[in-house]
């Protein structure tokens, strides 16, 4: 049996061994790229990762424009509930990037 780590912030449970996330019992459906982004801010909490940072995270083999950071950020914030005046989750640094704000709990998940 195997461990993989769970990160927590209510309601939320991010899977990223799974590429799962949950609110509540509730699966939510996430495309790749927007479950990409937010599984590089959770695992970077309180820091700030610059635009540059993470699109070369996300899409390392690829050019993409800071647009296509910006739409994929807001379907993100869509899925969370999360607004950018007043984020509970992600917080934007204006002209810098973004930084992951909730509090977050690591847990270690059993899986077969």
């Amino acid at each position: 049996m195997e461990s993989a780590t769970v990160l927590t912030f209510p309601p939320f449970r991010l899977d990223p061994a799974n590429a799962q996330l949950w609110r509540d019992s509730q699966l939510i459906p996430l495309r790749p790229k927007p479950f990409a982004i937010l599984r590089y801010l959770a695992a970077h909490p309180g820091q700030l990762v610059t635009k540059e940072e993470l699109l070369k995270a996300v899409w390392s083999e690829t050019y993409v424009s800071e647009g296509f950071l910006s739409t994929y950020m807001r379907d993100l914030r869509a899925v969370l509930g999360d607004d950018p005046k007043v984020p509970r989750f992600i917080e934007t640094v204006p002209l810098r990037g973004y930084r992951f704000i909730a509090p977050l709990t690591t847990t270690q998940s059993k899986e077969l």
